[in-house]
């Protein structure tokens, strides 16, 4: 019984010495981690830093160096998929995407082709200039004369580069240099905030009509009408500012 008595003394004693052990184990190490702050708070003051900055880590640097041969190494990719494509560029057309297309449905064939590039562009979510050569006849002779022939819809060119029709679009964006060529052309979001990608608005001048009336002008039936000189004289629209 006495021997059982001892034992448990010494156990209870060996747990108060463990237990004092470790507290004196954890005062020591938040002394340590204050020291560390400390010491940290220093350098970054006399270095001229802003609390709360950290100094890079060789391993930061290799990473943004990894990064920017990187980036480097897209761009070159980038700029030796353009010099594959014909340096043509239309009007505006220097650093953004312009798009010759048709509303017209007579063609099924001419339309449909233009809704797949129409497609991929808005997929692509890139901001781009569209002239409907149905709408406006300056269109489709500003296109065929960059193209030097008669040619049909759709064409595409990005930065002064002349892509193609729907087939070479197609085929460039299955096999991932279309992304490569609309990269840095401005994001797009939404509809166009004037016409709502209607790309045409009408004339204020003649509210549509094409017509108006003559000024000192008059015939034994009345007034003379007039063209519109403000709107392509076809639909009595205008070309939207914003995107075309």
């Amino acid at each position: 019984m006495k021997g059982m008595k001892e034992r448990l003394a010494k156990k209870i004693k060996l747990i108060t010495i463990v237990s004092t052990l470790k507290q004196g184990l954890a005062h020591h190490k938040s002394k340590i981690d204050r020291t560390i702050h400390h010491i940290r708070d220093e350098i970054v003051a006399e270095s001229g830093q802003r609390r709360g900055c950290v100094t890079p880590t060789l391993e930061d640097v290799y990473v943004s160096e990894q990064e920017q041969e990187h980036d480097l190494e897209e761009k070159e990719e980038e700029r030796e998929i353009f010099l594959e494509f014909e340096e043509n560029c239309p009007p505006g057309g220097e650093d953004s995407v312009v798009f010759y297309t048709t509303g017209l449905r007579g063609v099924r064939k001419t339309f449909e082709a233009c809704r797949r590039v129409r497609f991929l562009l808005e997929n692509h979510m890139v901001k781009y200039k569209e002239r409907d050569v149905s709408v406006d006849s300056e269109f489709r002779d500003e296109m065929w004369r960059l193209l030097g022939r008669k040619v049909n819809s759709p064409r595409l060119f990005i930065r002064g580069r002349y892509i193609g029709g729907a087939d070479e679009v197609v085929a460039l964006n299955e096999n991932g240099k279309l992304k490569k060529l609309l990269r840095g052309i401005s994001r797009v979001h939404s509809p166009c905030e004037s016409c709502r990608n209607e790309r045409f608005l009408i004339c204020s001048s003649c509210n549509g009509s094409s017509r108006l009336i003559a000024d000192d002008e008059e015939t034994s039936n009345g007034t003379m009408w007039t063209r519109c000189r403000e709107c392509n004289n076809e639909k009595g629209l205008v070309r939207c500012p914003l995107c075309t």
